[in-house]
């Protein structure tokens, strides 16, 4: 009897659409309430950014078009204000030393910035490559998000934000 419940978790494993069973968020999707923990050692959730527009870089100090993309998306958020938009920058799958070293050379952003070691929140909300750009939106829904980076991804996020905010 147990063998047969394992079988059928497993078979109903199998079948569960692609992006559920990894995390893959689409729009419309509520993603995971917890973005890690700040440099106070507090937790950064979704829920107390509730009517915020809140955008989650996931990033790396080796990946070039990431540490390109945190200055712009600190700007948006000095222009715009912290009390409407809120950028949460996560290291993505580095040691606790190399995070600890760029976020002290990046110390000028006023980002909130959380790590992500392991990779699990990365994994929740399906990322596979970084640059992934996510946009929560004031209801707490998914509106956009990206992969990579260049200046094409400057006006779709402002557009997008300009939307959001204008609702």
């Amino acid at each position: 009897m147990p063998s047969r419940i394992i079988l059928l978790s497993c078979l109903c494993l199998s079948l569960m659409p692609w992006h559920f069973a990894f995390g893959q968020l689409n729009t419309g999707d509520s993603p995971p309430n917890y973005l890690g923990n700040n440099s106070q050692d507090q937790q950064i959730t979704l829920e107390n950014n509730k009517g915020k527009v809140v955008i989650i870089s996931f990033w790396a100090s080796w990946c070039a078009p990431c540490i390109e993309e945190l200055p712009v998306l600190e700007a948006i958020q000095s222009k715009i204000g912290k009390d409407k938009i809120h950028v949460v920058a996560i290291n993505y799958k580095e040691s606790r030393k190399k995070y600890r070293r760029i976020r002290k050379q990046l110390s000028t952003l006023s980002l909130t910035m959380t790590h992500d070691v392991r990779g699990q929140i990365g994994d929740e909300f399906g990322v596979e490559g970084i640059p992934h750009l996510f946009i929560v939106g004031k209801d707490g829904k998914l509106i956009f998000q990206n992969v990579g980076y260049g200046e094409s991804s400057i006006d779709k996020i402002i557009n997008v934000l300009n939307s959001e905010l204008s609702s």
